[in-house]
């Protein structure tokens, strides 16, 4: 009697700790898809390199943290991922997945339409997103 009776006093305390750490994990879980503002994917299509990707971003409901964009090369050679209008200028090598965060203040706020394209290889397709205000 005396040993099922130690072991209750240790299995509640971790069955505690289990759940709480189970309930943490599954909260965290679907904040995490949502982080990213938009995804830009370097492809090959009929021949032709471009990134696929953008949207619609309203930067009033957006509050003032910093835009993510979750840009992936699918090729086999760098590409370039540059938005002029955001201060976007990098380098993004063959497999990689990189998150790049824009300051709000680094926005042209004047223009909606917002040009995602490759500065490395001019010839490839370039990309486009709207940011509104409203």
């Amino acid at each position: 009697m005396k040993s099922s009776a130690n072991r209750s006093l240790w299995i509640r305390p971790f069955l505690v700790i289990g759940l709480t750490l189970a309930t943490l994990v599954c909260a965290y879980l679907p904040v995490q898809g949502l982080q990213e503002d938009a995804k830009f994917v370097a492809i090959e299509e009929n021949g032709s390199k471009m990134w696929r990707g953008g949207g619609s971003i309203n930067l009033t409901a957006h509050g003032t943290r910093p835009l993510k964009f979750k840009v992936i090369n699918t090729l086999t050679t760098e590409h370039g991922f540059t938005i002029d209008s955001m201060k976007v200028h990098e380098v993004i090598k063959p497999g990689e997945e990189k998150t790049i965060d824009v300051p709000i203040a680094n926005i042209d706020t004047t223009i909606s339409a917002h040009r995602v394209y490759c500065h490395l290889h001019p010839k490839h397709m370039a990309a486009a997103f709207l940011v509104t205000m409203k």
